[in-house]
């Protein structure tokens, strides 16, 4: 896949507008100061803490929802996210060496089946690599809309994340997203803050606005029409299962040559055989020494996926 934007990633990206009013929240920010511990981030960290309340606008305490019951357990046997970070060496019914005809036709049928969606619902389990460190895995309850775009998340693992919230609507909240702490902090309610912030680009990988499947399918989309045979060293293609759904996995490799201009050195990405639509993908990086193996840098998978279940606009006011 293409070098990505710095931002953060579905989830992480609480940080305050600089030079905001503090005025209008009712608890002081040497209080908070004290209570909190620092950014939570996604993909392992967490989410919101100190910096998250900085100039946040305060909203009506909401109702609480029961969580949902948590995805199955991944498995060696149902994913390659078991916990092992090194890159999968191969596939069991491999193609011909640099053979894009199968991922190609895969692609397009998923962009088909894309357009069929406006929404859907699924728990994301995702894994990132964060200042260096592989951070543990989360599992987020998340709704996304395509029209107008809005993604809702909420942190169902681990514990310590549970209750945790973000709400993304696009052109609502002068383009802010909403958010809510979880634990006691909770009890400020949701607060609008920035999207972007370079405060936040050491906790994430993804903006919130590139959450979801959609987005997933088209950069795989723009990615996969643009490989050379000189950019591709090995593509292979297999049968798997997640979630207990019959799947396609597709791992491909970028030799060398490509460090420059591609970020991570393979990619795998799993689509549901009778949907179309991709269902995980895990990136690697590339090695630092000849003596090193790819290592897995970002992984993203949806389990209990439901589309066009129907959705109650109210879903995503905050």
């Amino acid at each position: 896949m293409h070098r990505i934007s710095e931002g953060a990633d579905p989830s992480a990206f609480f940080v305050p507008h600089e030079g905001a009013d503090m005025s209008t929240t009712s608890i002081s920010w040497k209080t908070l100061e004290k209570v909190t511990s620092g950014i939570l981030v996604h993909g392992g960290l967490g989410l919101f803490a100190t910096l998250a309340l900085m100039g946040a606008e305060p909203a009506p305490k909401q109702q609480p929802q029961e969580a949902p019951p948590a995805p199955q357990e991944v498995s060696p046997e149902n994913s390659m996210i078991a916990g092992e970070d090194a890159a999968p060496t191969g596939s069991a019914t491999q193609s011909s060496v640099k053979d894009m005809t199968e991922p190609l036709a895969i692609i397009s049928l998923a962009k088909s089946a894309r357009g069929k969606l406006d929404h859907y619902t699924c728990q994301m389990i995702k894994r990132e690599l964060l200042a260096g460190k592989l951070q543990p895995e989360q599992t987020v309850d998340m709704v996304v809309r395509h029209e107008p775009f809005s993604v809702t998340l909420k942190w169902v693992k681990p514990r310590s994340q549970m209750g945790q919230e973000a709400v993304w609507v696009t052109g609502k909240h002068q383009g802010r997203m909403r958010v809510k702490l979880g634990g006691l902090l909770g009890a400020v309610g949701f607060l609008s803050l920035e999207l972007h912030d370079k405060r936040v680009a050491s906790t994430s990988r993804h903006a919130i606005t590139e959450a979801g499947i959609a987005n997933l399918i088209d950069r795989l989309h723009k990615d996969w029409t643009g490989f050379t045979p000189e950019s591709v060293l090995t593509v292979g293609c297999d049968d798997t299962v997640f979630d207990n759904r019959a799947c396609r996995r597709v791992r491909i490799e970028h030799p060398e040559s490509a460090r420059e201009i591609y970020e991570f050195a393979i990619a795998v990405t799993t689509f549901d055989k009778e949907t179309h639509l991709p269902v995980g993908v895990e990136c690697y990086g590339w090695p630092g020494s000849a003596d090193e193996v790819p290592h897995l840098v970002e992984s993203y998978y949806y389990s209990q996926m439901k589309l066009n279940p129907g959705l109650d606009p109210a879903h995503f006011e905050r």
